[in-house]
């Protein structure tokens, strides 16, 4: 059996209703109590979490807490379709998904991130297929390839000023991934330039792939997930589909 694990705030989740019974339905309530009985029935868990870390905490939290069977886990918002218009139809295919599955298609349509002539060629080439795209980014900087996100950049900044002035140019993610013992994941991304991510955190992962994480890795990402510096779990957005084996692109220099 597959799993939706849910990061609910305030959003209201009748749309839960529509998600296919290969999977369970597991929402960690950080609002106001969920008393719609339509919800109620379709969820198989409702669990109370503090308003803390964002979706950050609650993924880690799951991760650690449970013992994961053979099949998928979804991690998503708890209104996923702002972020992925197709969200449901993907969860119906998911017997065609890679082991780590962006889910998402950009961020805010209302804030024109990416921006739509983007999104516009990108789905030419979709031709039909659904709505997927994965944002690549700079590992040093944190912003995107294709377009201006001053937000994104100032992720980075943040980090770097946090973690001790790190010099402008620091592989951001493989300082993240050592600090947090993913020693293997920062050997790759140091020897790269580029990573990719799935907006609003919102991906699939085989859970064997997240099995596959040490305990004391997941102890010391939700250390870091609520370390009260806003801009983390920004950082941590970019970085699920490689904390489960997406691998980076574009090396540093040709490989022999």
């Amino acid at each position: 059996m597959h799993s939706v694990v849910l990061a609910r705030y305030s959003e209201t989740l009748d749309w839960i209703v529509d998600i296919p019974d290969d999977f369970d339905v597991i929402i960690y309530n950080k609002g106001e109590p969920i008393t719609d009985p339509d919800v109620v029935a379709r969820a198989s868990s409702i669990i109370e979490r503090p308003n803390v870390g964002r979706e950050s905490e609650t993924y880690l939290h799951h991760m650690k807490s449970v013992r994961f069977n053979q099949g998928f886990t979804v991690y998503a918002q708890g209104d996923p379709m702002t972020h992925s218009p197709d969200f449901i139809q993907l969860l119906k295919n998911w017997r065609n998904w890679d082991d780590v599955q962006p889910l998402s298609w950009q961020w805010r349509a209302d804030r024109n991130i990416p921006p739509l002539p983007l999104l516009e060629n990108y789905e030419l080439g979709l031709s039909g297929r659904l709505k997927v795209r994965p944002e690549l980014f700079s590992l040093t900087n944190w912003g995107p390839l294709e377009f201006t996100d001053n937000g994104a950049s100032n992720m980075g900044l943040v980090y770097r000023i946090v973690q001790g002035n790190l010099p402008d140019g620091t592989n951001i993610a493989a300082h993240l991934l050592r600090q947090c013992k993913l020693d293997n994941i920062a050997d790759k991304a140091e020897k790269h330039m580029v990573g990719s991510f799935s907006y609003g955190a919102i991906f699939g992962v085989r859970n064997d792939r997240v099995a596959s994480v040490s305990r004391d890795s997941l102890d010391l990402l939700y250390q870091f997930a609520m370390g009260g510096v806003a801009a983390y779990g920004y950082i941590l957005e970019r970085m699920w589909l490689h904390f489960f084996g997406a691998e980076f692109s574009r090396p540093i220099a040709p490989l022999a």
